[in-house]
């Protein structure tokens, strides 16, 4: 049976089942963690490592960490990080390095009295699909072709190039996520609309492609159930977000192939 047959069928199951009925929501507030956040990529460059304390509430932003100790290692070299003057909880290699394919890498974090670890694998990437642009309202849109291997595919827009378009928008910027994974899901063939990113002409559009490995595109299923995939017609029940970490911090360590373009639209 091919995707095609079974949203299909799934069509034909909501249409089916579907009927209002009344969710009481009940909320409990839970303890706070740390959530660490950090993917290391084939680009030479200094790495990054982000530490957050879980936000206390519902559309509360996540408080930076300080003060952690943190090392990436791959068996052979070690690379240790410092934080960022300027950004709490962000935190730097000393040395630019690129990840590769082949190593394990292992994510040391010392934090608040915990010690932690995380392991990951890079897999190759596959090259860069093709991509639409279509007329939205005026101005124009981006239309995104799944990749037939896991993926994520970051999107940046740059209109800097017009001024009024800039005034209009309040932002010069912008930038969209898109996931291509291996799982054919109801919360995601169903899930809410997103909100579409419109630009003029004369935007400047920067693609970046990462390769995703089995664990990490699991943790990036188990999370847009608990996001963007919340509020269709096939909501899951609520959990907590899987981690490779093991002993109390959350969040994701990753090692991607990334490939990138850029496109000058006219």
């Amino acid at each position: 049976m091919t995707k095609q047959d079974i949203l299909i069928l799934l069509s034909v199951s909501l249409v089916s089942v579907m009927c209002e009925r009344q969710t009481n929501w009940d909320f409990h507030p839970s303890d706070r963690f740390i959530v660490a956040d950090c993917i290391i990529t084939n680009e030479l460059k200094n790495q990054e490592v982000r530490l957050y304390e879980s936000s206390p509430g519902y559309n509360n932003q996540p408080e930076g960490i300080s003060g952690a100790m943190i090392e990436i290692s791959d068996g052979w070299q070690h690379f240790d990080f410092i934080e960022d003057t300027l950004e709490k909880g962000k935190y730097i290699s000393s040395l630019p390095f690129r990840a590769s394919a082949g190593n394990v890498y292992r994510l040391n974090i010392s934090c608040n009295g915990i010690n932690d670890t995380a392991y990951a694998e890079m897999v190759p990437v596959t090259p860069l699909e093709s991509f639409s642009i279509v007329e939205y309202d005026s101005l124009f849109r981006f239309i995104y072709n799944e990749s037939e291997n896991a993926s994520m595919t970051e999107v940046y827009y740059d209109w800097t190039a017009v001024p009024e378009y800039c005034q209009k928008y309040s932002s010069c910027n912008a930038s969209e996520v898109f996931y291509s994974l291996n799982y054919i899901d109801p919360g995601k063939e169903f899930a809410p609309e997103r909100i579409v990113i419109p630009f003029p002409r004369k935007t400047v559009i920067i693609r970046k492609k990462y390769s995703l490995s089995d664990e990490h595109q699991r943790f990036i299923r188990s999370l847009l159930f608990e996001t963007e995939w919340r509020g269709g017609f096939f909501d899951i029940e609520q959990d907590n977000v899987i981690t490779n970490f093991h002993h109390g911090i959350r969040g994701w360590f990753a090692a991607c192939m990334m490939l990138s373009d850029t496109t000058f639209f006219e």
